[in-house]
């Protein structure tokens, strides 16, 4: 279609449309999207702002400093050799990393049971001397307040170190020994239950008002419960190198004497339920699974942390 403009200046402009500007059959069909959206849509909408907030709140809540540590190069190499040595020679079936995972959860497990003052389960994780150690240490930590502050679960280990491995043969029985270092991190606004933040806040406030902290550090966003745990794990191989030894005098026997023995073992595995807590741990001598010989919180403090000092100062 032509149509033809005059301009003031009496120039003729011609102009060609594909469609015709008055007839409305030739108009293309127009969509009001705000009638077309459906309701479901909106849901959607609202659903994933209220999950992006809701994700962001949650960071905020568990902010926590960043943490740096440095070992000590020449240690490290003679931890990891060591790691090598109770592989290759003592226990081919050691993985290191599935050992330092489970002795994340060791820790988080000991330290609330200490925390819960619940000496009837200690037994269950230690040796006969890590008993009497924790036991003697938690009867005069009970009225302690801040252990109450350290309420720590996988997340919050941030740092699980192997220090020292060792092995030792006394009295014809065969140990291995491993230290470890935890550096746990909590803040204190990461509690889901109620009860717990405000157990948390009551706890702090008495230590503040005991230690007379001023009042400018209280006020930061944020304050971060710091501990260094450690705890040496211990061993008994001495089954296990005398089933070896057994083996290589007798190997046509040694598979029925296997089977013999686990069977023996299983005999009176009932019956130890219903003992006394002193006869659970002597029963662990024979434990071929690792046990806590000794736990220690070496370091404790709570640390006032603000993400954003200068934006607050200049305020």
């Amino acid at each position: 279609m032509l149509i033809n403009f005059l301009l003031n200046n009496g120039v003729q402009r011609k102009f060609s449309l594909s469609s015709c500007i008055a007839c409305l059959a030739c108009r293309p069909p127009t969509v009001n999207h705000r009638s077309a959206q459906s309701p479901f849509g909106c849901r959607q909408v609202h659903g994933s702002k209220w999950k992006r907030q809701n994700a962001v709140n949650e960071q905020r809540r568990k902010v926590i400093p960043k943490l740096v540590y440095l070992h000590n190069p020449w240690k490290y190499l003679i931890t990891k050799f060591n790691m090598w040595k109770l592989k290759w020679l003592w226990d081919y079936g050691f993985n290191e990393t599935e050992f330092v995972e489970g002795s994340k959860q060791a820790a988080i497990v000991m330290t609330d049971i200490i925390r819960q003052q619940s000496a009837e389960k200690i037994s269950e994780f230690t040796t006969p001397v890590g008993f009497q150690q924790i036991t003697r240490d938690m009867l005069l930590s009970r009225n302690d307040s801040r252990l109450q502050l350290v309420r720590f679960e996988n997340e919050h280990l941030r740092r699980a170190i192997p220090m020292k491995v060792a092995t030792r043969q006394n009295y014809g029985r065969k140990y291995a020994f491993i230290d470890m270092l935890f550096v746990g991190l909590r803040n204190t606004k990461d509690f889901d239950s109620p009860s717990e933040l405000v157990e948390i806040n009551e706890i702090l406030r008495r230590m503040d008002s005991e230690l007379k902290t001023p009042s400018d550090v209280v006020s930061v966003p944020h304050r971060i419960v710091f501990a260094e745990i450690f705890i040496r794990f211990r061993r008994d191989y001495t089954a296990e190198w005398r089933r070896k030894e057994e083996a290589s005098r007798h190997p046509k026997t040694s598979s029925f004497q296997e089977t013999d023995g686990n069977h023996q073992d299983q005999q009176p595995a009932s019956g130890t339920a219903h003992n006394m807590m002193i006869g659970r741990v002597l029963s662990r001598l024979n434990d071929p699974g690792w046990s806590v010989s000794f736990y220690k919180i070496l370091t404790f403090d709570v640390l006032n942390f603000d993400p954003q000092p200068n934006r607050r100062s200049s305020a």
